[in-house]
């Protein structure tokens, strides 16, 4: 039972416990985050647009590395958003990172805003990935680089808490990044984690 209703607050976080519930995420997906925002290479210059920022602390960490760029982030969670709004002040006041509450399916932000997309254990959740992924080709600029970071779905579906969300296999997104039109797609492998890159 706590292990269902556990995968339905980390589809959302709501509620009385949604400050405990984005504590567990930012604590479990810290290493993966970190090897994303390696894999990103973050220059000082660059846009870069996280879906699904949790608490924010991802976000703040890129955020460190830019000097003109700009670190963007939305969730689709009103509780998250409002918790990163409180985390990034400091570095929103200094115009280095910019928060809106939405969803992967409607970015509220325009064409060819980013250099980089990241997002890290949220693309179970899309309701449409092809729609997302049009989104996401939409906000990035021509030779910009997704980066869609997972647990590898054989992995996943050790755990009860992921009963109710949308695995897939690394050439599952794949086949959905080409349909896209996306190229250059990559697979990086670390353990149980799976970050698939793809050009536009």
């Amino acid at each position: 039972m706590f292990e269902q209703w556990l995968g339905k607050q980390l589809r959302s976080p709501r509620g009385i416990l949604a400050k405990w519930v984005a504590s567990y995420m930012e604590t479990g997906n810290h290493d993966i985050n970190e090897w994303t925002i390696q894999l990103l290479d973050v220059r000082p210059h660059e846009r870069i647009l996280e879906i699904g920022t949790g608490s924010g602390a991802a976000l703040c960490r890129i955020a460190e590395q830019l000097e003109s760029g700009k670190a963007c982030g939305i969730d689709s969670s009103k509780s998250m958003v409002k918790q990163s709004l409180r985390r990034t002040r400091n570095i929103r006041e200094e115009g280095k990172a910019e928060l809106k509450l939405g969803y992967a399916e409607n970015i509220p932000f325009d064409d060819r805003s980013f250099h980089k997309v990241f997002s890290v254990h949220t693309i179970y959740f899309w309701t449409d990935v092809q729609q997302a992924l049009k989104e996401i080709y939409r906000v990035m600029q021509l030779d910009g680089t997704l980066y869609l970071s997972i647990h590898l779905k054989d992995q996943m579906k050790k755990s009860k808490k992921t009963k109710d969300f949308a695995l897939y296999t690394e050439e599952q997104i794949k086949r959905q990044l080409e349909e896209s039109h996306f190229r250059e797609i990559t697979v990086h492998m670390r353990k149980n984690d799976c970050c698939i890159t793809a050009v536009k």
